[in-house]
């Protein structure tokens, strides 16, 4: 199957609710540091025990997020999977496994801090959809 082009990688980055408010030309920039990466059935994406290092935006197929062996959520065309991983080192305690054939882009932590520290508005941006999204979980708790 033949890699997107950037129009394509920004058409898919349109519809993912963290990146929503960013614009085309933003959009492009993301889009020309992710990198397109594929899992069959049952592989592996991460897990606790290796620690991510990138954010990964589901394309296509669906993704089984499992906790202790615990199916928690299941990720779906334009969600992300692991934003956390962006902004804290840490390893999070969740395991990503593809359920079916997944198309995922792959965005790396340090592609991603090279990229804002040339362009502010887009962690300001990104910084503020993920405050709107804790505010949410924590007023639904």
């Amino acid at each position: 199957m033949a890699e997107l082009n950037i129009v394509e990688k920004v058409i898919a980055l349109e519809a993912v609710e963290l990146l929503k408010a960013l614009s085309p030309e933003q959009l492009s920039r993301i889009a020309s540091i992710a990198r397109e990466v594929r899992y069959r059935p049952g592989e592996t994406i991460f897990e606790p025990s290796g620690g991510v290092d990138a954010l990964f935006i589901v394309l296509d197929g669906t993704v089984d997020l499992s906790r202790d062996g615990v199916s928690i959520v299941t990720a779906r065309q334009n969600e992300v999977l692991g934003a956390w991983a962006l902004f804290d080192d840490e390893p999070m305690q969740v395991a990503a496994k593809a359920i079916d054939d997944v198309h995922l882009l792959r965005i790396n932590r340090d592609d991603f801090y090279d990229l804002l520290s040339d362009n502010i508005e887009i962690a300001a941006s990104i910084f503020a959809t993920l405050v709107r999204r804790f505010r949410k979980l924590v007023e639904q708790g």
